[in-house]
């Protein structure tokens, strides 16, 4: 499985692959979820090579609630919610932030300083996409995670 995934993978740098894509579009949240560690890992790879394409990047919007749940591969994972966001739009966009700013804070606290960078940096992003009625849940939020983020502040690495 892991070869046939890693081809599909390389195959999403080419053009012309709509039918390709689809099946990979199919298959990629049952493999996000695999129980093989590195498995999720080339997946997020694939779906980050799809987010940095304008011509695939919003058809991969389908795979944002798995991938939200998958937070645990940070250093992997945040690159493309950084994408993934950028693509979102109006209500949607702040019902994802504020749920994906309540889940990051978790990672302010991680062993690498690349994912509590990423993690810190994609919860400001996420500020700014919370609108109207959210906005007051937001401030919650940023309030609770106030004190992780001091703890930061100073932070040699």
């Amino acid at each position: 499985e892991m070869v046939t995934i890693a081809f599909l993978i390389e195959m999403l740098g080419c053009n012309n692959i709509n039918k390709e894509l689809d099946h990979a579009l199919e298959i990629f949240p049952t493999y996000l979820k695999s129980q093989c560690p590195e498995m999720p890992r080339l997946v997020l790879r694939g779906i980050l090579t799809l987010s940095e394409r304008p011509d695939m990047a919003k058809k991969s919007l389908v795979l944002l609630p798995v991938i939200m749940e998958q937070l645990e591969h940070g250093d992997m994972v945040l690159p493309v919610l950084v994408n993934m966001l950028q693509l979102l739009e109006g209500k949607e966009s702040s019902r994802i932030a504020l749920v994906l700013a309540d889940n990051l804070r978790w990672l302010f606290d991680n062993e690498s300083v690349t994912v509590r960078q990423l993690s810190i940096h994609l919860f400001r992003d996420t500020m700014g996409l919370v609108a109207g009625a959210k906005r007051k849940k937001m401030k919650e939020v940023v309030w609770d995670s106030l004190l992780p983020l001091l703890f930061h502040l100073y932070d040699e690495d």
